[in-house]
């Protein structure tokens, strides 16, 4: 049942990035096009901004799930009734409370940030606009994802969000295209969420009826919560800093620049996630079973996988990104775009990023939220302070940099604790597989900086080319792992074949 509720899981979260990536890619592309580089790093920044009020929910969401994978697992459904009624209750007041940052905000964020083409009013329309999404995540969706995610239902989750994204893009797509107010193109999509609320709602009351949020909601579940929201903390800030440190101590077009490079890569990095969708709740069910040498095992594989994954993946984007980047900025001429470091950068950071994957699954499957917040809370100062000091030298590059070195220091840290507090194994193997990682990257792009060269001219021509640069990767990528990792892959392929067969 793990399984193939797994797979399940996988194959409807590919189906959701797919439509995510590609239209997100589109939007951004007709937004850049309609309305300029510095509205698109405005909102862009405001999008990363807000996002910081998320943490109002103070990690409710990774502890209530924690708090739910025993009593799923042994069908304890009035204990779990009363999880769910905590979370709901819990997520109300965070979704007040979120709603009430994000006004705030707008009054203080038009004199943040500076814009040559914008005026204050709209600035701070759009705060309140594009917070109203994180609030209705909270008042509508959350309760739901803390069951469902738990439940290792996840999939349920990926298609709702797939038929609301449809919406959400057709909708959007529609006002950019007769060029409406920029707030009014930000306005419309929010009908998605009453979309999304009806579905989950319908889904919930036919599945698990005995969830009547009348059962006593025990705080106790709530004990994690400091210390997951610190976890939290640490992967989101990766991602949302950056942008914000360029936007206040650079420009808004360099946050532009930043954003068109880091939907690349935030696409890599929801690739790979397609493959990690519902693993923190299987593994979380096999702790609560007490099968730790299955724990073990399994985990060594999907490291594995993982990691051969990112190499995959990163070595297809260092070779590519630069022509694609040309080419999507085609008639973009405020502000150049292509720049062969920011490439590099990118690519080495968002490798780091990855090696983190494995051993936060295990992390949220074992609530060890205490025994790693003091390396999440020093990964959060490095990347604040490093980023805020070398933007002024670099801006962008040192912004890259800074994220570099505090995703090294992160990785270490989390390796050096779940290995000893989970695994009881050394991190020797785990270290071997990350510079194998750079060595597969390495050797891929080998012949494109000896004289092969990709550069074409049209989007046809580029999805050509990337797919043979992918098939070259590919094969690197497996004869790297077969020489220097046989047993676990072997081991993985086996796996494949007994699903396959099923």
């Amino acid at each position: 049942m793990r399984t193939k509720r797994f797979i399940y899981n996988s194959v409807t979260f590919a189906t959701l990035q797919v439509f995510t990536i590609a239209g997100g890619l589109i939007l951004t592309r007709m937004f850049l096009t309609t309305y300029g580089s510095e509205l698109n790093g405005l909102v862009t920044s405001i999008i990363q901004f807000v996002a910081y009020f998320s943490y109002v929910e103070a990690g409710l969401g990774t502890a209530l799930i924690y708090a739910l994978y025993k009593p799923l697992a042994k069908g304890s459904l009035r204990e779990v009734d009363g999880i769910v009624t905590l979370a709901r209750r819990s997520y109300l007041k965070a979704s007040g409370v979120y709603f009430a940052l994000v006004v705030g905000l707008s009054f203080i964020y038009p004199f943040i940030v500076s814009s040559e083409s914008t005026d204050l009013l709209t600035i701070s329309l759009l705060v309140i606009v594009i917070g109203a999404f994180g609030a209705l995540e909270f008042f509508t969706m959350a309760k739901y994802r803390v069951l469902l995610v738990a439940d290792q239902k996840e999939y349920v989750i990926s298609i709702v969000l797939s038929i609301a994204y449809i919406v959400n893009f057709a909708l959007t797509a529609y006002m950019i295209s007769i060029e409406a107010y920029v707030v009014w193109v930000r306005t419309v999509p929010l009908v998605s969420f009453i979309l999304r609320a009806v579905m989950l709602l319908a889904y919930v009351k036919r599945n698990y009826p005995y969830i009547t949020y009348k059962e006593p909601a025990d705080s106790k579940y709530l004990k994690r919560r400091w210390d997951a929201l610190i976890m939290q903390l640490s992967v989101s800030i990766n991602t949302s800093v950056p942008v914000v440190l360029i936007s206040i101590f650079a420009s808004l077009k360099i946050a532009s620049v930043f954003a068109i490079y880091n939907l690349v890569f935030s696409g890599l990095i929801a690739i790979t996630s397609i493959f990690t969708a519902g693993v923190s709740a299987s593994f979380g069910n096999i702790v609560a079973n007490k099968e730790m040498d299955k724990l073990k095992r399994v985990q060594t594989q999907f490291e594995f996988f993982i990691f051969a994954v990112t190499a995959f993946l990163y070595a297809c984007a260092l070779i590519l990104i630069d022509s694609f980047v040309e080419l999507y900025t085609q008639g973009v001429t405020d502000i150049d775009y292509a720049s062969n470091v920011y490439g590099y950068l990118f690519v080495t950071w968002g490798v780091l990023f990855n090696v983190r994957i494995p051993y936060t699954a295990l992390i949220n499957s074992s609530g060890l939220y205490r025994e790693t917040r003091r390396v999440n809370i020093w990964q959060i100062v490095l990347i604040i302070t490093t980023g805020a000091v070398l933007v002024q030298f670099w801006e962008m590059t040192g912004v890259l940099l800074a994220m570099i070195i505090s995703a090294s220091y992160w990785v270490y840290g989390l390796i050096d604790v779940v290995k000893k507090a989970v695994l009881d194994t050394a991190p020797k193997t785990t270290y071997i597989r990350v510079v194998r990682m750079f060595v597969v990257i390495a050797v891929s792009i080998l012949p494109f900086r000896l004289g092969m060269t990709i550069d074409p001219s049209t989007y046809g021509g580029w999805v050509r080319d990337a797919f043979a640069v992918a098939a070259w990767c590919g094969i690197v990528t497996l004869v790297i792992s077969f020489i220097f990792d046989r047993k676990v892959m072997l081991e993985i392929f086996v796996r494949i074949k007994e699903l396959v067969r099923r």
